[in-house]
């Protein structure tokens, strides 16, 4: 059984989920955005500019960046919503990513909780994420109010490379382990007051480079998450997970509780595990390679 799409039969679109232009507190305005993905190589980026009633990081509307689409590049109408309410945050707002909102979808009021803002961008029918979970110290409590999004972010490259906090390791293991089926996404959260673009990415694994495809597949899963090196093949048969990769050193499988499988070595490019006395009903995979870039699955549930 393919655990991702065939990579000879199906195309993968490289993308950023989460980025910043002068519409809200970035640096560059939407076309140099688009200008610096396109040229590190990617097929589609979100302009996930704030939404919020706060003039001086936020924006009060969806920015549209359909005229920017091209063949062979496309953007998709993204913001990142906040509400009140969240503990151990400056400002008390919550972070939430919302990938694929109409352009009319308005930013919360002072009575809107989280949960409710994630209900109702899944309505609107974004692709919905817990950002930075890491970076703003999100509670046990806090991540179960909003469990039913879509995804975590495993990893928010500028949260890491300004503040040491971009993993969302824990938070996305302590769903899993409390039987709620989260995605994983790894990002940019760009704003390019640094070199803080093409640290973090999904790899998609779409028939078309079209909003609403690109949208069905990460809702489905149907890609993984990079901070530099490939998954080519990801498959069980029976009980035998097999993974083909980029060059690792450490190709790791974690499951419930504290049980993982691991392969470690020296340019590691495939592992299999054997998982017919492995106790657990989820299993997800994470890559390393010497230098520290990763890759990682999305959660397998073991029917």
């Amino acid at each position: 059984m393919d655990l991702l799409p065939p990579f000879s039969k199906i195309p993968y679109f490289r993308g950023n989920l989460h980025g910043h232009s002068v519409h809200s507190d970035g640096v560059l305005e939407p076309d140099e955005v688009v200008k610096t993905y396109k040229s590190l190589g990617y097929n589609f980026t979100c302009l996930s500019d704030h939404l919020w009633t706060d003039s001086t990081f936020s924006a009060t509307s969806v920015l549209d960046t359909r005229h920017l689409n091209e063949d062979s590049f496309i953007t998709i109408p993204s913001a990142e919503i906040h509400c009140r309410g969240k503990k151990y945050d400056n400002d008390g707002l919550w972070h939430i990513v919302a990938n694929g909102l109409p352009l009319d979808f308005l930013s919360a009021n002072d009575d809107e909780t989280a949960p409710e803002l994630v209900q109702r961008a899944k309505n609107a029918g974004a692709f919905v994420t817990i950002a930075h979970p890491e970076w703003y110290s999100l509670t046990s409590e806090e991540a179960l109010s909003v469990a039913h999004a879509h995804s975590v972010e495993i990893y928010n490259h500028s949260c890491h490379i300004e503040a040491a906090r971009g993993y969302g390791t824990a938070v996305v293991d302590y769903l899993l382990q409390q039987n709620y089926p989260v995605l994983l996404t790894a990002t940019d959260d760009s704003h390019f007051r640094m070199h803080d673009a093409g640290g973090g990415w999904v790899m998609v694994a779409s028939e078309n480079l079209d909003q609403m495809s690109l949208l069905v597949a990460l809702k489905a899963g149907h890609y993984y998450s990079s901070t530099g090196l490939d998954i080519f093949e990801f498959v069980k048969d029976n009980n035998l997970v097999s993974i083909k990769c980029s060059p690792a050193s450490h190709i790791c499988l974690s499951g419930a509780g504290n049980k993982s499988l691991s392969s470690n070595g020296t340019n590691l490019t495939c592992a299999q595990f054997d998982l017919s006395s492995f106790p657990s009903d989820w299993f997800r995979i994470t890559i390393v390679d010497s230098s520290g870039k990763m890759a990682w699955s999305n959660p397998v549930r073991i029917s």
